[in-house]
């Protein structure tokens, strides 16, 4: 997928801004404040239907309109000319299209648009609380499994109805009940296990990926992955559920699950949370998400789009050259933000790499020919 053209309008500093993206780098520099990162908000917000900087859409609108706008046209692999658009309200009402129709479906553009998000707090992808690492696992899969997000809805809506039932257990206790708690454990442990076969799947394939492109990036760096089911090891969920329930009775929550699960990351045998800077962290994290668009493109058959904030923040020169190098050659578009012109080596040369100045609210290109 790659973008063309983009359009924003009332998102945050940006009252009317319009893109026209090249293929590879569109870095945008200018002061901070000026509107760089909500440009790559806007394309967020397109993609996933939701801002990665606020919970809520309101803050994100600009002040005296009532709605923002975010519109983009692409080419996909699959289907061509694209067009996209969404536009959210202040009430929290959402429009959205493809081509001109209304779409209600925000899955059918999020598999249209796989964005690889690299934030200054990237490095929360080893630091980070479990649920980061399953939210990337989770997206990963999504994008090379057609039915994963209907299993990971219907394991989600039974998890939902199983400790709503827990918690009534929690005050009173009774046969009818006792028998209903079986029927949504029998339910939970089919779809945990559709769930856990499609991430096991995914993640055969993401392994050795990952540690070639950390080999690219920093070859000192040995790291090991492990996946975590969310139950014990040794042990089935089955057996696990079973035991569980005068617990699960107790908190009136489910405690094994692949709503547990987990990636281990070690380094040398140590969790490499224990074990790596901040910027060794951002190194791994920088793979990871590497090795997800190369198997994005492997196996989905779609190119990601990287939206890189601040980049080369906490990289020295000679692994942000690195990086930009492995980038490359991923083949993927890249939307970046930094507050000057970043020295880049030979990485994204000539007509792929595009410059823009962002400054109060306006982009305009650079040029860049000599």
């Amino acid at each position: 997928m790659r973008l063309t053209r983009l359009e924003i309008s009332s998102v945050r500093n940006l009252s009317s801004v319009s893109i026209d993206c090249a293929p590879g780098l569109n870095l945008f520099i200018g002061p901070n404040g000026a509107g760089k990162t909500a440009i790559l908000e806007a394309v967020h917000i397109l993609a996933r239907g939701r801002s990665f900087r606020s919970a809520t859409i309101e803050p994100v609108i600009q002040v005296g309109a009532e709605s923002l706008m975010v519109r983009a046209r692409l080419i996909d692999e699959h289907r061509g000319q694209v067009a996209a658009g969404i536009v959210k309200h202040r009430n929290n009402r959402t429009e959205l299209h493809l081509n001109e129709a209304t779409e209600r479906r925000f899955s059918d553009v999020a598999r249209l648009m796989p964005i690889q998000l690299m934030l200054p707090d990237s490095s929360d992808l080893v630091f980070g609380r479990p649920q980061e690492r399953r939210r990337f696992i989770d997206w990963g899969t999504f994008h090379v499994e057609p039915s994963y997000l209907d299993q990971l809805r219907d394991y989600q809506r039974v998890l939902h109805q199983r400790n709503a039932l827990l918690r009534s257990l929690k005050g009173q206790r009774s046969d009818s009940m006792e028998r209903e708690l079986a029927v949504w454990t029998g339910r939970l442990i089919v779809l945990a296990l559709e769930v856990d076969r499609a991430r096991r799947s995914y993640l055969d394939r993401l392994f050795p990926v990952v540690t070639a492109q950390l080999g690219e990036l920093a070859p000192d760096l040995e790291l090991t992955l492990a996946y975590r089911t969310g139950w014990r090891e040794g042990s089935t969920i089955e057996e696990c559920l079973g035991e569980g329930v005068p617990r699960d009775v107790k908190f009136g929550l489910t405690h094994y699950g692949p709503h547990r699960a987990d990636l281990r990351l070690a380094i040398g045998g140590t969790a490499a949370a224990a074990t790596l800077s901040r910027g060794q962290a951002k190194v791994v994290a920088s793979a990871l998400r590497l090795a997800q668009a190369a198997v994005t493109s492997d196996i989905g058959g779609r190119q990601s789009l990287f939206l890189i904030d601040d980049v080369g923040a906490e990289l020295d020169a000679a692994h942000n050259e690195r990086f930009f190098q492995a980038l490359e050659a991923t083949g993927s578009q890249v939307l970046a933000t930094a507050t000057n012109a970043m020295a880049l080596g030979s990485a994204f040369a000539g007509p792929g790499r595009q410059l823009f100045h962002v400054e109060r609210g306006s982009c305009h290109p650079i040029d860049t020919k000599e």
